[in-house]
């Protein structure tokens, strides 16, 4: 987290009409004062006599919420659910933009009537980060945990069936996030870790010295493991292993003590301890035999 976004990133801006914008269902025409104004000016400062505070007062209310999303009450409460969980995730305003772009594009290009609007725009997400790469390193379970959180009735399970289905319906589908992307998110979680830091400083290391050997070493050891030896593992945890298997090789080259344990990285990254020892033992067989070779 916190990488400037890559030159090859997707670009979110997009076009839109006057009153119109991306993440939200706006009505057509211009806000009479400021969203939440209740004190009006005019058009030099000047503040209104009382009878006209009266009649904007009144006219701003009749212009709410509810009469400028007319139909799109649907739309508005997605779009709106989209606002909550991009801020809960962190994520910039270019991720939660492609996400409405692609919610309204598939939402008005799709044959079929959208029976739950949450659910779809959960699936746009994940197209959206999945695009980002590492400017959005975000987890399938963690945006399914934090629209949990926000109320709603999706799980990992009916984002993978939902996006299946888009898939079979318009040929749009979330790409395969690749370990990689990772990189930097994992990097983050260990070197903001007091415990890490200090085993770090303990061992006789520059904090960032060590973060770049360690980016490195992590990146060659992911270079080492063909894609077919990963199998269906999931890119994040198996990250998380790489990282923790390409300490051990920074000590050894540098003639110092590891820094990681598997508890420490576990504490760290918040992967449990027998999913980093289950994945080290296989990228332990196959770096051995790439070292021999």
């Amino acid at each position: 987290m916190g990488e400037k976004v890559s030159e090859n990133a997707p670009d979110a801006s997009v076009y839109v009409s006057l009153g119109n914008r991306m993440h939200i269902v706006d009505g057509l025409g211009s806000y009479i004062g400021f969203h939440k104004d209740r004190y009006f000016q005019d058009a030099q400062g000047q503040t209104l006599t009382a009878r006209s505070q009266k009649k904007f007062k009144r006219l701003k209310m009749i212009y709410s919420t509810r009469i400028r999303i007319g139909r799109n009450e649907a739309k508005y409460r997605a779009l709106r659910t989209l606002n909550h969980v991009s801020k809960l995730l962190m994520l910039n305003e270019q991720v939660r933009d492609r996400t409405a772009y692609l919610y309204k594009k598939i939402s008005s290009e799709s044959s079929e009537k959208i029976n739950n609007n949450i659910l779809l725009i959960a699936v746009c997400l994940l197209m959206a980060v999945r695009e980002f790469k590492d400017g959005a390193p975000i987890t399938l379970d963690e945006i399914a945990n934090t629209f949990e959180k926000c109320g709603h009735r999706v799980n990992v399970r009916a984002i993978v069936r939902e996006a299946l289905r888009l898939k079979s319906l318009t040929g749009v589908a979330p790409e395969i996030r690749r370990p990689d992307d990772y990189v930097p998110r994992v990097l983050s979680m260990l070197m903001n870790s007091d415990k890490v830091l200090k085993k770090v400083i303990a061992r006789g290391w520059e904090p960032k010295k060590y973060e770049n050997a360690l980016r490195d070493k992590i990146f060659e050891v992911l270079e080492m493991i063909p894609a077919s030896k990963r199998g269906g593992r999931n890119p994040f945890i198996f990250t998380v292993s790489a990282a923790y298997a390409s300490d051990r090789l920074v000590a050894d080259e540098h003639g110092k003590r590891s820094v990681l344990t598997q508890k420490l990285t576990s504490e760290a990254t918040e992967v449990a301890e027998y999913s980093i020892r289950d994945h080290f033992g296989m990228m332990k067989k196959v770096i051995a035999s790439a070292s021999l070779a």
